[in-house]
């Protein structure tokens, strides 16, 4: 069979045949595949790459990003690849997005919610507790996405100095919910299915609610997931040593964990 002449075929098919191709080659992320790569699956790779090519010479940015959101983690991952130099910001979206199990439009408005920085909202004095709470949950999230999707220059060249700042609102919020005697209203967020909410949320409940909060601990510190894993360890650590003061003026120790 004669080579296909990709320069005389549509964008839009072939955006089609990319997507077709790299279902049957598959990737890592397909759990449904074994790793043992089939001739089939290497025919298909080497298919894909003049289709790739010559998407590359057109630069389709649009186009490509419905590659970048579809449905299957094979056509997202060989679009990341493939694609990294036409759309960086979107290729680096999908890759991470395929790393934590979400799509790469969350990613992408993660993403922003960092680069954005808080909500406007009033001073942490003047807020409702439900308002500190919201503030909590969000300031959580973008601790959560400056450890996995941004870069270090968009960290202002380290994203833990990024992380901790974050960490730093979350001590505040907590430190005034305390005062007000109030900290039991981030007992619900033990159960959120974002493990740095979790992880943070239990690290300041340990007062109000003891054994929740050393559960969610001990379960976030057996997993694998950097850096709450650590963090909670820590925190597992300072309770169990008695130095445990979230609260006590001039010791910020929490502030980072």
């Amino acid at each position: 069979m004669s080579a296909v002449d990709y320069t005389r075929v549509g964008t839009d098919e072939l955006i089609q045949r990319f997507a077709e191709t790299a279902k049957r080659a598959g990737s890592l992320w397909n759990d449904s595949l074994a790793l043992t790569l089939t001739p089939e699956r290497e025919q298909a790779a080497k298919d894909m790459q003049p289709i790739g090519a010559e998407l590359r010479a057109r630069k389709p940015t649009a186009k490509l990003r419905q590659l970048f959101e579809d449905k299957s983690p094979d056509v997202r991952c060989w679009a990341a690849g493939q694609f990294f130099d036409i759309d960086f910001e979107w290729a680096l979206a999908t890759l991470s997005g395929l790393n934590e199990n979400i799509t790469t439009r969350e990613v992408l408005v993660l993403r922003q919610r960092v680069l954005e920085g808080p909500p406007p909202e009033p001073s942490v004095r003047e807020m409702t507790i439900d308002q500190m709470v919201d503030c909590f949950k969000d300031a959580c999230a973008r601790c959560y996405a400056t450890t996995r999707f941004l870069t270090e220059e968009e960290g202002g060249g380290n994203t833990m100095i990024a992380y901790n700042h974050i960490s730093g609102e979350l001590y505040s919020i907590a430190e005034e919910l305390n005062t007000r005697g109030k900290l039991d209203a981030l007992v619900p967020l033990l159960d959120d299915p974002l493990i740095t909410v979790r992880q943070k949320a239990a690290t300041y409940c340990l007062p109000v609610a003891t054994d929740r909060a050393l559960t969610a601990l001990e379960a976030i510190d057996a997993t694998r997931t950097w850096p709450e894993n650590i963090f909670a360890g820590a925190t597992l650590s300072k309770w169990q040593s008695g130095t445990y003061r979230p609260f006590v003026s001039g010791d910020q120790g929490l502030v980072n964990l």
